[in-house]
């Protein structure tokens, strides 16, 4: 459906927890600086995993405000990364003096949780497997922790956000893996643009550098083994990329009704145009070989957002630095935007902030905003030879200017999701 049909809508608030720093500028001057995050893992003992490396978020505190310490029970690391980035985003929103609480809301995608082996054998340790379900609701029972299972539940943040920002508007979590939080700001768009809100808070927060996450993706062959030299992993779109970087941290933003910010004299990163979302109907982990999910999510992307193929300067590609995911993403590009002779810049910042899964969609739209705002499109570092295209302009290893009005995010998930964000200047 396209925007200008109905109400309008725009990002007047960003935060972000990232490797690359602890609030959205710092975070934005790393990414454009391309200074990669990847360091070796400091959480958990990696010792014995074919990766050892991670891009961590370091020297993080929770800054006052951001939570009341009657709710301190239900803080993990992924939580406090999600409720700092909103934090942010709210204050640098400046909404809370004219926002009314029924018409806000909250839209977050999330991951699986940090619960690391350690914690499990803890509380689970004493189970006998012959009476399973007897000593399991004794063990459950007998939690010294009774808001373990509350913590890690998917929904917790949203509520946390819900009751702290009294928004008691649309109330809604997704966990579609690497699409969680660009589904999340696609609906908190479409609740805004079908007039069900005028404010939400969107986006998303994971951290891949727990232990059972990282282990999954070892087990998948899913992650760059190069742990003698972490910094050069993340190589998207490069012929020697041998798998993604597993990072954490989170993305917020204040999506406001179009009018309502002009009249309040918001700062206005940019306007969400449209939505693109489609399914692979394949297999979970793999993509099909022609691309068809990611360009039927473009295309309906751009048809929505009313503008030509070439009026797009800038996509934040998902660019994982997977051997498979990068050549299908490079062949749908070429597909939906060289054969219509249309030549965008191209870059992926998982190269300097590694993979952050749930989070990842949130914190690339608000690279788009930010590359916006500045006229600069941060680099794909590593990027040295590139064997999925010699068509796509690329921006390889240091950040361009440009003049930039129109930018796209894309976002490809395991179990075959696709999301694709237009934001315009």
């Amino acid at each position: 459906m396209s925007a200008s049909a109905k109400r309008r809508v725009c990002v007047t608030g960003i935060g972000a927890v990232s490797p690359a720093g602890n609030d959205r500028e710092t975070t934005w001057r790393r990414v454009v600086a391309g200074e990669s995050c990847a360091m070796p893992i400091s959480q958990f003992d990696a010792r014995g995993w074919q990766t050892r490396f991670a891009c961590e978020v370091r020297d993080f505190s929770m800054p006052r405000g951001a939570l009341g310490p009657e709710r301190d029970a239900y803080r993990t690391r992924a939580n406090e990364f999600g409720l700092a980035a909103a934090h942010e985003a709210v204050l640098d929103s400046g909404i809370l003096a004219t926002v009314d609480p029924d018409r806000f809301g909250i839209s977050v995608g999330v991951g699986i949780g940090t619960i690391t082996p350690t914690q499990v054998a803890a509380r689970l340790g004493d189970v006998n497997s012959s009476a399973l379900s007897e000593d399991l609701a004794r063990a459950l029972g007998n939690l010294p922790d009774q808001y373990f299972l509350l913590r890690n539940h998917p929904g917790t943040l949203a509520s946390l956000l819900s009751e702290h920002w009294n928004a008691r508007g649309p109330l809604s979590t997704i966990h579609t893996a690497c699409t969680s939080s660009g589904q999340s700001i696609g609906q908190a768009w479409m609740q805004i643009r079908d007039g069900d809100a005028d404010v939400m808070l969107a986006g998303g927060t994971d951290s891949i550098a727990g232990e059972l996450y990282h282990a999954a993706f070892c087990l998948l062959s899913a992650l760059s083994k190069r742990n003698d030299d972490p910094q050069r992993a993340a190589r998207p779109f490069d012929k020697d990329r041998d798998g993604f970087v597993p990072s954490e941290g989170a993305a917020v933003l204040v999506l406001e009704e179009r009018e309502r910010a002009l009249s309040r004299g918001a700062k206005i990163y940019g306007e969400i145009l449209s939505y693109g979302d489609t399914g692979n109907a394949y297999r979970i982990t793999d993509l099909p070989d022609d691309g068809a999910g990611i360009i039927a999510a473009m295309e309906s992307a751009v048809g929505a957002a009313g503008i030509d193929f070439k009026d797009v300067d800038y996509i934040n590609a998902h660019g994982t630095s997977t051997p498979l995911n990068d050549r299908i993403e490079a062949i749908a590009i070429d597909r939906v935007f060289t054969a219509r002779d249309a030549f965008p810049l191209v870059s992926s910042t998982k190269s300097v902030v590694g993979h952050l899964i749930a989070a990842a969609g949130a914190l690339e739209l608000a690279f788009c905003c930010l590359a916006l705002r500045d006229g600069v499109v941060p680099p794909t570092q590593n990027l040295t030879e590139s064997d999925c295209s010699r068509t796509i302009r690329f921006v390889a290893r240091e950040a361009r200017e440009a003049p930039l009005r129109i930018a796209m995010s894309n976002l490809l998930g395991f179990g075959g999701s696709n999301a694709v964000l237009v934001v315009r200047k």
